[in-house]
C-alpha cells in the first residue's frame, strides 16, 4: 500500500501544474489543517537527470468520458503524466519539468460527444507502466487510471461519478468497481494498488469519524484514508477519525484493484 515511500514530486508538480491547469481545483486545492501527522510523499521514483533513452514509440490514446448513467460528458479535462524526453513530439504539446527532466504531462478536453484524443511518446516508468491519466470536471470526482500498456492505438474510457455530499451523522452505501479511480487525491495520498470511491462530508466542528463495512457482512473492513484534509496517516481498516473545524471533507474508501464490484456502508458521526 503506502509502506514504501518515494520522492515528494507531487508538491513540485502541483505548483507547476496549477499554472497550466488553474481550472482544476481538485488538483491544487488547499487543505484543512487537522493536527494529524505530517503529509507523506507519494511512492514514486523519478530520476534527477535527463534520460539518455532513445525516442520512444508514439502512443495514440483516446476514449470517452461518461457519467454513471452512460451519458457522454463534454468539457472534461483529461491530463496524462508520463516519463518522456524534453522536446519529444506530442499532441497536444507536453510540458516537462525543468529539473526532473523525464517527468512530462499534457492535458486536453473532451468534445461535445465526450471524446478525447492525445498522442505522446512515453518511456517505461519503473513500477508504474506508462504513467497515469486523470479526468476532472466541476461537479464530479476525479478519476485516475493507468495509461494502457497495450499496443498503440489504445482506448481508455473514463467513468465520472457526480459529487454528492452527505452531512456528518448520515450514512451512505457506495460501490467500488473495476473502473473506479485508482486511490489518489493528486497530492500526498497515493494507494495505487487499490481502487477507491470518495465520500464527501459536510461537517461542523468537532471530532469527525467515518466507518465503512461490507454490506454483505463477513468480509474485511476496507481501508479508509482522508483525502486532501491535512491528515495523511496510513490507511486505517474500517474507521478513521480526526478533529475538524467545520467545512467539507473527503475520505476515500479502498477496494482491491481488479476485484468485482464491492459494496460498503459508510457511516459518519460527529461529536
Amino acid at each position: 500500500m503506502r509502506a514504501t515511500r518515494r520522492l515528494r514530486w507531487m508538491s513540485v508538480m502541483c505548483r507547476t501544474v496549477c499554472v497550466v491547469l488553474a481550472s482544476l481545483p481538485s488538483a491544487c486545492s488547499s487543505k484543512e489543517p487537522s493536527g494529524g501527522p505530517t503529509p507523506v510523499s507519494p511512492a514514486l521514483t523519478i530520476p534527477t537527470t535527463a534520460s539518455s533513452t532513445p525516442s520512444s514509440p508514439s502512443l495514440q490514446l483516446s476514449g470517452r468520458a461518461r457519467d454513471e448513467g452512460g451519458a457522454s460528458l463534454a468539457d472534461v479535462t483529461v491530463a496524462v503524466d508520463y516519463y518522456g524526453s524534453a522536446g519529444s513530439v506530442s499532441s497536444p504539446p507536453s510540458m516537462c519539468h525543468p529539473t526532473v527532466a523525464p517527468f512530462c504531462w499534457l492535458s486536453t478536453r473532451t468534445n461535445g460527444l465526450g471524446e478525447y484524443s492525445v498522442e505522446f511518446s512515453p518511456q517505461p516508468w519503473p513500477g508504474h507502466g506508462l504513467g497515469y491519466a486523470y479526468a476532472f470536471r466541476s461537479g464530479y470526482e476525479t478519476n485516475v487510471q493507468w495509461v494502457p500498456v497495450n499496443s498503440s492505438p489504445a482506448i481508455l474510457d473514463l467513468r465520472m461519478r457526480a459529487t454528492r455530499a452527505i452531512h456528518a451523522g448520515e450514512s451512505v452505501v457506495i460501490f467500488v468497481d473495476a473502473d473506479s479511480s485508482l486511490c489518489a487525491d493528486l497530492e500526498n495520498g497515493w494507494v495505487l494498488d487499490n481502487r477507491c470511491e470518495t465520500v464527501v462530508i459536510e461537517s461542523g466542528p468537532g471530532i469527525l469519524s467515518v466507518e465503512a463495512r461490507p454490506v454483505a457482512g463477513g468480509g474485511p473492513a476496507p481501508p479508509i484514508y482522508w483525502a486532501t484534509s491535512g491528515n495523511y496517516g496510513p490507511p486505517t481498516p474500517g474507521a478513521v477519525g480526526t478533529p475538524v473545524r467545520g467545512g467539507t471533507y473527503r475520505v476515500q474508501i479502498n477496494g482491491l484493484s481488479g476485484s468485482p464490484s464491492q459494496q460498503f456502508t459508510v457511516t459518519t458521526t460527529l461529536r
